[in-house]
């Protein structure tokens, strides 16, 4: 099997290559986001060659980034919506 192709099927990756198209969080990434100027620059193939070039540890490394963004975002949001 093709190695790029191999490389598609990898979770971490994928997530990485979906997080390039849109924000989980309904298209609003903060501007210290990592994604966000590739996400605006980039087209669908130009992202898809980027997620499968990045090295295991860069891409963990941005994950992390995502996921406690993420995790602090979502908590904001639900504050928020048990004070209203």
């Amino acid at each position: 099997m093709d190695e790029t192709l191999e490389k598609s099927f990898d979770r971490s990756r994928s997530l990485l290559f979906g997080l390039l198209q849109s924000c989980l969080l309904e298209g609003n990434a903060l501007e210290n986001c990592p994604l966000s100027q590739l996400r605006n620059s980039l087209s669908f193939n130009e992202k898809y060659h980027y997620a499968m070039g990045l090295s295991k540890d860069e891409i963990d490394k941005i994950l992390e980034q995502h996921e406690e963004c993420f995790k602090k975002r979502i908590i904001i949001s639900v504050l928020k919506q048990e004070s209203s």
